[in-house]
C-alpha cells in the first residue's frame, strides 16, 4: 500500500511585521527593576552586617550594621562568646537592643583567643536571623607587675615587684610541666608592691601571674638560673690569692658571705679564665678587696659575678691589667673578660688597660661585657681612659644595665687602627654622671679605627667633672664603614666645661628620641631614682624608663 505524502501549510513571516513586537518586548523587559535580595530568605536578608571589635587591656567593643530588612523595626540582637570557631561551646551569651555590646574581663579570660556571633532575635513578623561571626580577638589583660631586674633572679628564688595595688591577693607560678605553685598575698604585700618567692626549681621557666581574685592583673615568664657547679667554695677570710693560682683553667671559685683580701697581692690569672662568683648572689655580702686582676698571655680571663669589688684599700691603680706572661710586649689571645651583678670602686688609674702591646692587634679578645653593675671612683688621677683599649683587637664591648659615676677623664678610646672587622659597642640602659677632662672626646675616640658604636636608653649627665674640660664633641670616629647611633638618650649639665653644650658628630651618626630633662642629680649625686612621674620613664626605644633599670623601683 502506497503512503501519500501529507501536504504541510507554509507560513512565511515578514520581518518587517515581527520587528516591530520584538522591540517592544525588550523595552518591557528593560523597564523592569532588578530586586538584589531576589532569591535571598527571610532570615539572610535578617541577618546582621559584619562585625567590627576594638579591644583594650580589659575589654572588647563589639558593633555591627543593621540588618537590610530592619528599616521601622525595634530589633533585640544576641551574641554570643566562644573559644572555638565552630561554636560547639559557648562561653556566655549577652542580649541587647542596640547594635553593639561591650565586654569585659569580668567575662573574659585574658591573653585567650574568641570568637562572637551575633542573629537578630525573632520578631512578631519575621523569624530570628542567621548567624554573623567575627574574626579572633583577644584582650591582653593589665600588666601590672614591673620588669624583674635580672639581678634578682636566682637558682631558688625570684624577687617581683608591681604597682602597687589594693586588693591583689595571690601569684601563681606555672612551670613548663607541673602543678602551678600559689603564693598569697597579704594586704600588706598588696602595698609593698614587691614579694621574694623562694623554693623554685633551678632552670625552669615559670609563668607567673598577678590576681586580684579571678582577674589577672600581669603575666611574666621567668626563668630560674641553672645551678652553678663549682669547683671549689670558700669561706670568708680565706686566700683568695692561692686559690686563684691554683685554680685549672673555667674553674669557677664559689664565694660564701664575707670578705677576702689580696693585701699587697695581685690576682694573677697565667693563661687561664677563671670564674668568681658569690655563692648569695648578692654583691652587698660578698667583698674582694683587691688590688689588680692581672691577665697575663694567650687564654687569660676573668668573670665577676655577685661581687662588691674594693681597690681601696690595697691602693689599686687597675682594675683589670692584661698583658704578656713574662713581658708586655708578648702577643696575647686573651679570653673574655665578663661582669655581672658586681659593685666595682677604688681603682685610680683605669677599669681597664689593654694598651701594653708592640703594635695594633697584638692583643686580641673575643668580648668585653658588663651588665647590671654599678662602678665607680674610677681613674680619678686623669692619666688613662675608664676602658683603655688602644692596641687590643676586640669583636665586642657590651655594657648594659649598669651605672657609672665619677669615672675619669673619659669613657673609651680605642684609637688605634685595627686591620679586622670593626669593634661592635654597646652601651644600652645605662647611668653616667660625673665624668670627663683633660680635653677627651667623652664617649669615645674611635680616630681613624672603624668602629660600629650604639649609645641608647642611657641617661649622661654632669659632664665634664667640676674644673674639667672637654673637647666639644662627644665622640670622634672617622674610619671607613664606621657607624655610630646616639638615640633615646637623656642629657644634661652636658657642656664642654665653659659653657658650650656638647655635640654630636656630624657624619657617621644617626640620632632619634633624645632628650635634654634636667634632674636634681650634682657631681656628687650616687643615687640615681628618677621622679614618679618623670617622663623619662616611657622615653626609651621600647616605651620602657631609661637608664640603668636599678633607678625606675
Amino acid at each position: 500500500m502506497a503512503i501519500k505524502p501529507i501536504n504541510m501549510k507554509t507560513t512565511k513571516f515578514s520581518l518587517k511585521a515581527v520587528l516591530p513586537i520584538m522591540v517592544m518586548l525588550f523595552t518591557i523587559l528593560a523597564c523592569q527593576k532588578e530586586d538584589p535580595n531576589e532569591g535571598l530568605a527571610a532570615p539572610r536578608l535578617f541577618k546582621p552586617g559584619a562585625i567590627s571589635i576594638k579591644t583594650d587591656q580589659t575589654s572588647a567593643k563589639l558593633t555591627w550594621a543593621a540588618p537590610i530588612l530592619s528599616s521601622n523595626l525595634k530589633l533585640s540582637y544576641l551574641t554570643e562568646f566562644s573559644q572555638d570557631t565552630t561554636f560547639a561551646t559557648t562561653e556566655f551569651a549577652v542580649k541587647t537592643d542596640t547594635m553593639g555590646v561591650t565586654v569585659t574581663d569580668e567575662k573574659l579570660t585574658v591573653r585567650k583567643k574568641y570568637y562572637a556571633r551575633v542573629k537578630a532575635l525573632a520578631t512578631a513578623d519575621q523569624p530570628e536571623s542567621q548567624w554573623q561571626r567575627s574574626n579572633g580577638f583577644t584582650v591582653t589583660g593589665e600588666q601590672l607587675f614591673l620588669p624583674v631586674r635580672e639581678l634578682e633572679i636566682m637558682e631558688t628564688q625570684i624577687t617581683v615587684r608591681w604597682k602597687p595595688t589594693v586588693g591583689l591577693d595571690k601569684i601563681t607560678l606555672t612551670p613548663t610541666t607541673g602543678a602551678p605553685i600559689v603564693v598569697s598575698l597579704s594586704v600588706a604585700d598588696a602595698l609593698a608592691g614587691v614579694k621574694v618567692i623562694t623554693g623554685l626549681t633551678p632552670d625552669v621557666k615559670y609563668s607567673t601571674e598577678l590576681f586580684l581574685g579571678a582577674k589577672s592583673k600581669g603575666l611574666l615568664e621567668i626563668s630560674t638560673l641553672a645551678v652553678t657547679v663549682y669547683s671549689v667554695i670558700l669561706n670568708s677570710g680565706a686566700d683568695l690569692v692561692a686559690a686563684i693560682n691554683s685554680a685549672a683553667n673555667n674553674s669557677i671559685i664559689g664565694l660564701n658571705p664575707g670578705t677576702y683580701s689580696a693585701g699587697s697581692a695581685v690576682f694573677t690569672l697565667l693563661q687561664k679564665s677563671v670564674t668568681l662568683k658569690s655563692t648569695s648572689g648578692n654583691p652587698l655580702n660578698t667583698k674582694v678587696n683587691f688590688r689588680e686582676f692581672t691577665l697575663r698571655g694567650t687564654g687569660a680571663g676573668i668573670s665577676l659575678d655577685g661581687i662588691e669589688l674594693d681597690g681601696t684599700a690595697s691602693g689599686s691603680l687597675y682594675f683589670i691589667n692584661p698583658t704578656g706572661v713574662a713581658a708586655d710586649a708578648e702577643k696575647a689571645d686573651f679570653a673574655n673578660v665578663k661582669i655581672n651583678n658586681c659593685i666595682i670602686h677604688g681603682a685610680t688609674t683605669s677599669f681597664m688597660r689593654a694598651n701594653r702591646g708592640a703594635a695594633a692587634s697584638d692583643y686580641k679578645m673575643d668580648q668585653i661585657v658588663v651588665k647590671n653593675t654599678i662602678v665607680y671612683d674610677m681613674a680619678s688621677t686623669l692619666g688613662y681612659t675608664f676602658f683603655h683599649l688602644d692596641k687590643l683587637q676586640f669583636n665586642s664591648l657590651t655594657v648594659t644595665k649598669s651605672t657609672f659615676y665619677n669615672i675619669g677623664r673619659a669613657f673609651l678610646t680605642c684609637s688605634t687602627v685595627i686591620a679586622s672587622t670593626p669593634p661592635t659597642i654597646t652601651v644600652d640602659y645605662c647611668t653616667l654622671n660625673n665624668f670627663g677632662a683633660s680635653n677627651n672626646y667623652i664617649f669615645m675616640d674611635a680616630n681613624a679605627n672603624p668602629v660600629k658604636f650604639a649609645m641608647t636608653n642611657s641617661i649622661i649627665a654632669n659632664v665634664p667633672r667640676p674644673a674639667g674640660t672637654v673637647n666639644g664633641v662627644v665622640m670622634r670616629a672617622n674610619g671607613a664603614g664606621t657607624t655610630m647611633v646616639f638615640s633615646y638618650n637623656n642629657t644634661f649639665n652636658f657642656t664642654n666645661g665653659t659653657g658650650t653644650a656638647l655635640t654630636l658628630p656630624t657624619t657617621n651618626t644617626s640620632q632619634a628620641g633624645n632628650l635634654a630633662i634636667v634632674l636634681d642629680w650634682t657631681a656628687t649625686t650616687n643615687v640615681f631614682t628618677l621622679p614618679v612621674n618623670s617622663p623619662l620613664r616611657t622615653a626609651s626605644s621600647a616605651s620602657a624608663p631609661i637608664g640603668d633599670p636599678r633607678w625606675t623601683y
